[in-house]
């Protein structure tokens, strides 16, 4: 293909922008999702540049995954609009190792470079054709015995990234030269994220866009681990929108920008920045505590994102609640029957003794689990024998919780009680695979118990605490163990309370609960009111 030139007056940026919209024409999205490209958007490039601090002579900026360059051409344009003293040298090493992008990149590039030198800057690009992570595997080892090596550990002052997206399995080459990091079946864009971050040298400043995923969630506890003992988090942003950002391609996923410092330092407030999409508009920023953002909890580490004071307020409330779920004598654990697998014992319609009921997502009504329930033709139970028994339950009382909402709901917490009374003529139940339940693994969950760990999981205020820990429509059983609650004597006050008066899901069962744990009614309204 030959690279279209620039246009007369055509920004670094939008010439940046028209060769990769030129080579998603010739790319189909299958192949550019396998490969993980998600090229940036103008808006949010240099929204990342602004985040940037130049205060030296002379710089050395990384981008691990430059596309067509866009990042690096947006921080030489932000620092030519800023006037920064053109005697300042600049080095840029960029890898890219796509040979149909190459081209385009390199003709970005020395645009670019004819554009500063022009203005009198002192520019040098170094362009490796090479995979980021396995040719800087080296540098990312404990085990650093080349002093050159050790010395490119701590080499760039800046780097400025939009890492590619894509599962890896554990035997992968990436997963083998970063194994400390790897738990279960990560994403490509940590390793990217760790590997920059390992180059940068202490005081060097970091600047991401990613999923939120890395927040929270089991398979990135070694990362955020490891990430949070090397770095400070300076500022997040926050885009509301799900589909907004990458939405050219088709890309539903909640996205944040992040900066860091490499190394700790004594950071007292975080800056974090909200918009609905990529566009900044409907811009606003609040200054937090770094207690607000990085949360401690059961031996992990997660990072938080509030995005106003009425978050940082549910915030202060829940910390200062002290128990988990283990505290309180309780398990969460996912529900065994997985359909596919035991589809031979699977049954349309209950028909006999034989049997047992089977209880999928669409049978939590608000408190009530309502079963039979018909919906898509989904089976009602599932036999009784010898091979089905080791993924059915005995039936007693057992908090559900959906595991899934869908994209467009913002609610994520859905519980509802089954309760041992309703299916008392039946010795098992089995719980479908969409759902969580909860329960005490050396005794019964009483009723008010029941009721009350199902009342405080469908507050309001809950489930936007756990939207501030979690971004995924998924609801993990890993979250809800790491989830703060109250004393079991005040849980037990609330499931009576529930149970006799049986309030609305939303503003009125927020008052009930409010009043029993004292939270501000005008707190409770203003929330409400919110949420819509």
């Amino acid at each position: 293909m030959k690279v279209p030139k620039r246009f007369k007056g055509e920004s670094l940026t939008d010439y940046a922008v028209r060769l990769a919209n030129i080579y998603s024409e010739y790319h189909k999205l299958e192949e550019r999702k396998n490969k993980g490209q998600f090229f940036t958007p103008k808006e949010v490039a240099i929204f990342m540049a602004k985040l940037i601090s130049v205060n030296q002579r002379e710089i050395k900026v990384l981008d691990p995954g430059a596309g067509t360059g866009i990042l690096v051409v947006s921080l030489c344009e932000v620092m030519k609009s800023i006037n920064q003293d053109e005697n300042i040298k600049i080095m840029i090493d960029i890898y890219e190792n796509d040979p149909n992008l190459l081209p385009l990149l390199e003709a970005v590039l020395q645009e670019c470079l004819n554009e500063m030198k022009d203005l009198g800057y002192d520019v040098e690009f170094n362009i490796y054709e090479q995979d980021f992570i396995l040719h800087n595997a080296i540098y990312f080892s404990k085990e650093l015995i080349d002093p050159w090596a050790s010395k490119k550990r701590s080499y760039y002052d800046i780097v400025i990234s939009n890492p590619p997206y894509y599962k890896i399995n554990k035997n992968s080459p990436y997963s083998i030269a970063m194994r400390e990091l790897i738990y279960g079946q990560p994403n490509i864009y940590v390793l990217f994220m760790a590997s920059a971050t390992s180059l940068l040298r202490d005081g060097g400043e970091g600047v991401f866009i990613t999923p939120r995923s890395f927040c929270s969630g089991l398979y990135y506890k070694k990362f955020r681990e490891w990430f949070l003992n090397n770095t400070t988090i300076s500022h997040i942003h926050i885009f509301e929108s799900r589909r907004d950002i990458f939405d050219s391609d088709g890309v539903l996923q909640e996205n944040i920008i992040l900066k860091i410092t490499k190394g700790k330092t004594r950071k007292t407030k975080v800056s974090i920045s909200v918009s609905r999409d990529k566009s900044f508009e409907d811009f606003r920023t609040l200054k937090v505590s770094p207690k607000y953002v990085i949360y401690h909890k059961n031996g992990d580490v997660f990072i938080r994102l509030p995005s106003s004071s009425l978050d940082v307020r549910i915030l202060d409330i829940l910390d200062k609640w002290h128990n988990t779920l283990k505290d309180l004598g309780l398990e969460i654990s996912t529900g065994p029957v997985v359909p596919f697998r035991a589809k031979e014992y699977l049954c349309k319609k209950f028909s006999r003794s034989g049997e047992a009921p089977l209880l999928w997502m669409h049978n939590i009504q608000g408190f009530d689990v309502i079963w039979p329930l018909r919906k898509n033709n989904k089976e009602e139970s599932i036999m009784v024998n010898e091979k089905s028994k080791s993924i059915l339950l005995p039936v007693s009382n057992y908090v559900l919780l959906k595991r899934f909402s869908s994209k467009e709901q913002k609610r994520r917490l859905y519980a509802g009680v089954m309760l041992k009374v309703n299916f008392k003529q039946y010795k098992y139940i089995g719980i479908e695979n969409h759902i969580n339940y909860i329960h005490r693994p050396t005794g019964i969950l009483s009723e008010s118990e029941a009721f009350g760990i199902a009342a405080i999981l469908n507050t309001t205020i809950v489930d936007r605490y756990f939207r501030i820990l979690n971004g995924n429509t998924q609801v993990n059983a890993t979250d809800i163990r790491s989830m703060p609650f109250p004393s079991i004597d005040e849980i037990k006050k609330i499931g009576e309370v529930v149970q006799k008066q049986k309030p609305q899901i939303g503003y009125e069962l927020d008052n009930v609960v409010g009043r029993i744990l004292g939270w501000d009614s005008e707190l409770i309204k203003q929330l409400n009111d919110a949420e819509g």
